[in-house]
């Protein structure tokens, strides 16, 4: 994309759009699979007032190009799993309602601000790091913490993915000097290891990848 062309982002202000709970994504992706999120999304897109719809499964699978029976069996998995629920309106059609998605707290505080400045300082963290990981409780100037800018959102949203809330002013520093889309980047390859496969910690992985991105930069002169 050239400088001259100007960027368009959604707009949510023109009542195009629908929404759907975090919780479903952070929660049950894993459990009902990605053609279930897909159905899920559709059937967000059709309800009224009172979340209900009745789409036919015919109709759901030409919308979606997927065949009726792998649409039967998504259904029943979100069923099954709490998320809508199916009654019979007749020999062949059903009423899908969405349910009231149950969640852990931790879910609801991921932030929706996929964006960031990029800011061009990229020196490590070393001594930051090591007095954190020396000690066994966060600043007391952290605790309580309410963020109230993105980048208290992204670091909040890393420290508690990485069950590491003592490191939060780590986190709160690398928010303020690296890209946002670039730490999510990095805590996604983290969550996707095994823990099998860490060696120390979730968090420890992160700080690596995180000071060797930092390392790189330097080098290239970036």
């Amino acid at each position: 994309m050239s400088k001259e062309q100007k960027l368009e982002i959604r707009d949510l202000r023109s009542g195009d759009w629908y929404w759907i709970h975090k919780a479903v994504i952070q929660e049950y992706a894993q459990k009902v699979g990605a053609v279930g999120i897909v159905v899920y999304s559709f059937l967000a897109s059709l309800v009224d007032n009172n979340q209900s719809c009745f789409p036919s499964q015919k109709y759901i699978a030409h919308r979606l190009g997927y065949s009726r029976a792998t649409i039967n069996r998504a259904l029943r998995r979100l069923e099954n799993i709490g998320l809508i629920r199916i009654e019979k309106r007749s020999r062949y059609h059903c009423s899908y309602f969405l349910l009231k998605v149950r969640c852990n707290s931790d879910e609801t505080q991921m932030s929706n601000l996929c964006n960031s400045d990029v800011h061009q300082s990229y020196t490590n963290d070393n001594k930051l790091t090591r007095n954190i990981n020396n000690n066994d409780t966060v600043d007391k100037n952290f605790e309580g913490f309410k963020p109230e800018t993105r980048e208290d959102l992204l670091a909040l949203d890393i420290a508690n993915a990485l069950n590491d809330q003592r490191s939060l002013p780590l986190y709160l520093s690398y928010a303020k000097r690296h890209p946002e889309p670039l730490l999510r980047r990095l805590l996604g390859e983290v969550e996707e290891i095994p823990p099998e496969k860490i060696k120390k910690s979730k968090a420890a992985l992160f700080n690596h990848l995180i000071k060797r991105y930092a390392q790189d930069h330097k080098y290239h002169g970036d």
